[in-house]
Order: structure tokens, then sequence, then C-alpha cells
């Protein structure tokens, strides 16, 4: 009777070992689940808010747009003034007009181009942080197929090498070796 208590309480603690292990496997991989569809939600929110954004209304594009702009109306009053005061033909005014809006085309093709460099650097980095998570959902799917989480298998391998150290039943035994060592050395003595 004894016998099969033990056995039976062995089992138990076994079960109830398992069902934890269980429960904190699911519970960590629908963390991970979890954590990895927020990671993807963030991602893609971030790359539609810097890639599709209108460059010309950042601060730094409206700023060298005004520059330009107060150059131009600056230079248009100029030229006006030096055509009344010198007798300038209109044709005057319009060529000196028209380097000004050549300058605005300039400094618009610029933004352009600097967007299009942000627009690549951002597009660069949206890839890497796909490839990112896509790794993470490679190992969190290799897990769930394993069954095995890598920061479970350490705690699990020592109790693999504690159970494998125990003399289960074998106590005694253990201590008639120690006690037929420590006479056999007093013989040899």
């Amino acid at each position: 009777m004894g016998v099969l208590t033990g056995i039976m309480t062995g089992l138990t603690g076994g079960l109830q070992l398992y069902s934890g292990v269980k429960g904190l496997f699911s519970d960590k991989q629908k963390e991970a689940r979890r954590a990895l569809a927020n990671a993807r939600a963030a991602e893609q929110a971030w790359f539609r808010r810097n890639y599709y954004g209108d460059y010309l209304n950042n601060s730094i594009a409206r700023a060298a747009i005004k520059r330009v702009e107060n150059t131009l109306s600056r230079n248009s009053r100029q030229n006006r003034a030096y055509a009344a005061v010198s007798g300038a033909t209109p044709e005057v005014a319009i060529a000196n007009n028209a380097q000004g809006l050549s300058a605005m085309d300039n400094m618009m093709t610029n933004l352009a181009a600097q967007e299009s460099t942000r627009r690549e650097a951002v597009d660069a980095q949206q890839l890497q942080n796909m490839n990112n998570l896509s790794n993470r959902q490679a190992s969190l799917d290799m897990n769930r197929n394993t069954g095995l989480d890598p920061e479970i298998i350490g705690g699990l391998s020592l109790i693999e090498k504690a159970i494998a150290g125990a003399n289960w039943g074998r106590e005694e035994d253990d201590e008639d070796k120690n006690n037929s060592q420590t006479t056999d050395s007093n013989a040899n003595v």
C-alpha cells in the first residue's frame, strides 16, 4: 500500500509539473504573439506616417519656401523701382523676374530630391524592421513547433540534472558502500 501511495504521489506531482510548464509555455507564447502583433502594427503606423507625409508641409521646407518667396517679392519690388527710375522696358523687368522664378524652381527641385532621399531611407529602415519582425516570428514559430521556449529549457535542464542525480531508492546502498569503503581503508592501514 505504501509503494502504491508513493507511485501515485509521484504521478500526481509529475502531472502538476507538466500542466504548470504547459501553461507557462502557452501563456508566454500568447504574450509573444500579442507583442509581435503590436510591434507589426506600430511599424506599419510609423511607415505610413513617415513615408506618405507631406514633404512640403514640414518646418524646413516651409522655411525654405518662405525665404525664396520673400526674396522674390523683394527682388520684384526692386526691379519695378529700377524700371520706373531708369525707364527700362517691361521686358527687362520680366527677364529679371524670370531669374527669381528659376531660383524658386531650383529650390523646389532640391526639396523634391531631399524628399526622395528621405523616402528611400524610410523604406530601407522599414525593410530592416520588417526583417527583424519576421525573424522574431520565425523564432516564435520554431519555439511553438518544438514546444520549448529557450528561457525555460535551462530550467528544465536543471530539473533533469537534479532528478538524474537523486538516489531514488538507493540511499541505503550508498550508505553501505561508504561504510564498506571506510572499513576497507581502515583494514589497509
